[in-house]
């Protein structure tokens, strides 16, 4: 009889545990702003079943590029949460082309690509993922020193730093979320952040919010090293194919390596740097040399 009482108390306190359990923390991001209606509106519509499967999509974009971004925001001391903003610009897809010609991973304009990337005939920097998120990481410090705030920095980003800065001298005394609430941006930029956050919340917090698949890809991209690469100095005009017949890369690797090209051949009248497999740039310089 005793040892059944103690069965039955055993299985009380088990029963009683489960049910007052603490579940999955919600972690608190790096930038403000993580409840406003207005990220509660995006995060809302990114948990409906269009939504978790969009982001399942554009994680599985991410993972080539995440680990070198994520190495480059530690590196340089920025927030972690910009790892996501090519998921508001883009989905993270690298020939990624906007109706208004911002192009690339991160949506450079044409405009804005000076001093940070390069364009001509031959290649577009823009459509370089590594050269553009060094260009954009630069962009977004250079904002922030501008700013000091991270929000009118993203903001700046959007919609450039000249107009947001007549909107702030509108405005004084009001914060980038005075504005976009207060309907006293463009809409675009208004929705920006908001967007930022609630992607970055769902995926960080993906256990919070029941999504253990969206947190299993994120946590397999994020314990990923960047990749290594080697590079080679080539002088005048060689197309991809003869460089992979000569030496044996892959084309399609040789392709997917330098997506800046325009017409998958290196500059004729410039010296062009060409990303390559880690280790093979040596046996390449050679192969090339006798072809």
């Amino acid at each position: 009889m005793l040892h059944k009482k103690r069965c039955i108390f055993f299985l009380c306190l088990i029963a009683f545990s489960t049910l007052f359990a603490e579940g999955p923390r919600r972690k608190k991001l790096e930038l403000p702003g993580a409840d406003s209606p207005l990220t509660k509106k995006y995060r809302d519509n990114y948990l409906t079943d269009a939504g978790r499967k969009w982001l399942r999509e554009v994680l599985y974009n991410s993972a080539p590029y995440r680990p070198y971004i994520r190495a480059q925001l530690k590196k340089r001391r920025l927030p972690m949460i910009l790892q996501y903003l090519p998921i508001v610009e883009s989905d993270y897809k690298v020939h990624a082309v906007s109706k208004s010609g911002a192009a690339g991973m991160w949506q450079f304009m044409e405009n804005s690509m000076s001093p940070y990337l390069k364009k001509n005939y031959w290649y577009d920097e823009r459509f370089d993922p590594w050269k553009e998120t060094d260009a954009a990481l630069s962009k977004l410090a250079d904002n922030y020193k501008m700013f000091g705030d991270w929000s009118f920095a993203l903001a700046a980003y959007n919609m450039g730093a000249g107009a947001i800065s007549r909107t702030i001298k509108e405005h004084q005394g009001k914060t980038y979320w005075n504005l976009a609430e207060n309907g006293d941006i463009r809409s675009q930029t208004a929705m920006y952040v908001p967007k930022l956050l609630a992607v970055a919340d769902i995926i960080e917090n993906a256990e919070y919010y029941g999504l253990i698949d969206i947190g299993a890809i994120d946590k397999i991209i994020e314990g990923k090293a960047p990749e290594q690469y080697s590079y080679l100095r080539i002088t005048g005009k060689i197309s991809l194919s003869e460089i992979a017949a000569a030496t044996g890369i892959d084309l399609e690797t040789l392709i997917f390596l330098n997506p800046a090209l325009l017409h998958e051949c290196t500059p004729s009248k410039e010296t062009y740097r060409l990303r390559l497999p880690y280790g093979s740039a040596k046996k390449a310089a050679e192969d090339l040399k006798r072809r």
